[in-house]
C-alpha cells in the first residue's frame, strides 16, 4: 500500500510517469520483462517495468532566473515520479519544492491513476487501477510545496495566474460512484475521450454539442494534521474526501484570476494540487468532470500571518467571495454552508449575526458543488459590494436560454436527484441523445442551485442546462 525510502520519495505504490506496468503488474523495480498473457485488462500488451529516479529534484535547477527578482522568485515544478503521488496525502515525503511567501510556481500536473487515465484506457483497466489498493484515491497529485515560515494558525493565499490544459480529456463513471450509480441498467460504466481545442477553449462532445472550457484544479490542498482520521491509514490519507484542508473540493469557481485561502494546519503548509479539470458543472454528477492535466498551473503563494484564521476554504473572485459547506450528508453540508457564510459576513463586514443572515438570504446564490466525493458540498457566491441588489428567485421552467428542471424534498440530496434525473431526460429529448450521453454531458454543464431556504418541510433545487451548447442539425 505504501513504500518508503530513507531520504527520498517513493510514490505511494508506484512511480507515476509512464508507470502502467509498475502500477498494475507489480514487477520488481529495475526489471525489464515481457510476457504474452492472454487474460486480464493488460492483455495483449507486454508487461514492462522500468526504474525511475526517486528524487527529490535539485531545486536550484528549478529556478526561473529571468522571471525572478531579489524579493520574489519564480519556480518550475515538473510532474515526475519524484514530485508526484498517486491518491494519497503523505506529510512524511520530502517536499517537491521549498519556497518563500510571494513566490510563483508553474506547476505541472498529470492525469488520474498515476498518469494512466488517458485516451485509450479501457473500462477493465480503469476498474483495476481504482480497486487494487484500498487507501489510494484516483487522483495524481503534484507536491507538496513547503512554504518557509508557515505555521498552524496562519493562512496561505493561492492565486491562480494562468492555466494551460493538455489537448485531451476523459470522463468516466463508476459502478460504485456517481449520483445514479445504483442504476447500472441506465448508466453502465463507460470511458469517453475528447479532444480539447485549446486555442478556442472548446470541446466537441458530440457532433452537435460543443462546450466552452473553464479549467480549474479539482484538488488544491494543504497538509492534513489528522493522518489517523477519516480515510487515513499508516499516515497516508485518501485524496477523495474534501475537508477544511481543501483537497478534492471540485469547486468550479477556482479559475484563473481567483485566490483560494486555506488554513495552515501543519508546518510548511504542504500544498498539493491535481485532479485537473477542463470543465465541470455544479454537482459533477457522473463522478468525473472533463478530466485532463495541466502543463501549467501558474500560482502565486502568499503567507498571511496575524489575521483571523480561515476555518474552511474561502475563494475570492474579482467581484465576489465564495464560502463552502461540506459533510457526509448534503443536508448537514447546507447547514454548515449557512453557518460559515454568516460567520464570514459577520467578520468581514463587522455586522451582527442577524444582519449577516439577512445579507446571506438577500443575495442568495448557492449552487451544489459536488455530490460524488463521499463528503458532499455546496457553496455560496457572495457579492463584494454591500449595495448588491436582491438576487432573483431561481427559474422553475424553461427560459429562452436554459432548459430547467426542479426537485423538491425535505432531503436536499433526494431533491438533487429528482431535479438531475429530470434534466437528463429533458436533455436527451431536446438534443436527441441517449440518456447515457446526457449523463456524461450533464457532469460538465448541469448547473444545480439551491433555492433560498429559511425553514419548512421541503428544500428546492433548480437545475439549468444552457441551450447554447446545442446546434440543431441542418435539414438537407
Amino acid at each position: 500500500m505504501k513504500a518508503r525510502a530513507t531520504g527520498s520519495r517513493v510514490i505511494a505504490g508506484v512511480a507515476t510517469v509512464g508507470a502502467l506496468a509498475i502500477a498494475t503488474l507489480g514487477l520488481a523495480p529495475g526489471a525489464l520483462s515481457e510476457s504474452k498473457t492472454s487474460n486480464g485488462p493488460d492483455s495483449p500488451y507486454a508487461d514492462i517495468t522500468l526504474t525511475y529516479l526517486a528524487g527529490p529534484l535539485y531545486q536550484p535547477n528549478m529556478l526561473v532566473p529571468n522571471y525572478s527578482t531579489k524579493k520574489h522568485k519564480t519556480w518550475v515544478l515538473p510532474a515526475t515520479p519524484a514530485t508526484t503521488q498517486w491518491g494519497v496525502y503523505d506529510n512524511d515525503v520530502a517536499p517537491a519544492l521549498t519556497i518563500n511567501s510571494g513566490d510563483t510556481v508553474a506547476v505541472e500536473t498529470l492525469p488520474g491513476g498515476g498518469g494512466q487515465v488517458v485516451p485509450g484506457i479501457t473500462e477493465d483497466q480503469l476498474i483495476k487501477i481504482n480497486t487494487d489498493d484500498g487507501i489510494r484515491g484516483p487522483h495524481t497529485l503534484t507536491g507538496p510545496i513547503y512554504v518557509n515560515g508557515a505555521e498552524p494558525g496562519d493562512v496561505v493565499a493561492i492565486h491562480i495566474n494562468k492555466i494551460r490544459t493538455r489537448s485531451y480529456a476523459t470522463n468516466n463513471n463508476s459502478p460504485t460512484g456517481g449520483l445514479f450509480y445504483e442504476s447500472p441498467e441506465l448508466f453502465p460504466i463507460q470511458v469517453n475521450s475528447y479532444y480539447l481545442d485549446t486555442e478556442n477553449m472548446t470541446a466537441q462532445i458530440l457532433p452537435n454539442i460543443k462546450v466552452n472550457l473553464k479549467p480549474f484544479p479539482g484538488v488544491l490542498a494543504v497538509g492534513r494534521p489528522d493522518s489517523d482520521d477519516f480515510k487515513c491509514i499508516d499516515d497516508s490519507c485518501n485524496t477523495v474526501p474534501p475537508g477544511n484542508y481543501g483537497g478534492n473540493l471540485d469547486l468550479n469557481v477556482m479559475q484563473v484570476g481567483t485566490t483560494t485561502y486555506l488554513p495552515v494546519l501543519v508546518p510548511g503548509a504542504l500544498i498539493w494540487t491535481g485532479d485537473s479539470h477542463a470543465k465541470q458543472g455544479n454537482g459533477e454528477i457522473d463522478l468525473d468532470a472533463l478530466e485532463t492535466a495541466f502543463p501549467e498551473l501558474n500560482i502565486t503563494i502568499t503567507l498571511i500571518k496575524d489575521q483571523p484564521q480561515v476555518n474552511w476554504p474561502l475563494v475570492e473572485t474579482p467581484d465576489s467571495w465564495v464560502t463552502v459547506g461540506y459533510a457526509l450528508d448534503l443536508n448537514v453540508a447546507l447547514d454548515n454552508l449557512k453557518t460559515e457564510t454568516v460567520r464570514f459576513l459577520m467578520d468581514s463586514r463587522k455586522i451582527s449575526q442577524a444582519a449577516a443572515t439577512k445579507v446571506m438570504f438577500d443575495t442568495w446564490n448557492c449552487p451544489i458543488t459536488e455530490v460524488t466525493d463521499i463528503v458532499l458540498g455546496a457553496h455560496c457566491i457572495i457579492p463584494k459590494s454591500a449595495k448588491a441588489l436582491r438576487s432573483p428567485a431561481l427559474p422553475t421552467s424553461d427560459t429562452a436560454d436554459y432548459w430547467v428542471t426542479t426537485g423538491s424534498d425535505p432531503d436536499i440530496y433526494k431533491a438533487m436527484k429528482e431535479a438531475s434525473l429530470a434534466a437528463l431526460y429533458k436533455m436527451s429529448k431536446a438534443m436527441k441523445i441517449t440518456i447515457r450521453q446526457a449523463y456524461t454531458l450533464a457532469t460538465m454543464e448541469l448547473d444545480c442551485r439551491i433555492e433560498r431556504y429559511h425553514w419548512g418541510p421541503d428544500k428546492n433545487i433548480s437545475c439549468l442546462v444552457p441551450k447554447s451548447i446545442y446546434t440543431k442539425p441542418s435539414v438537407k
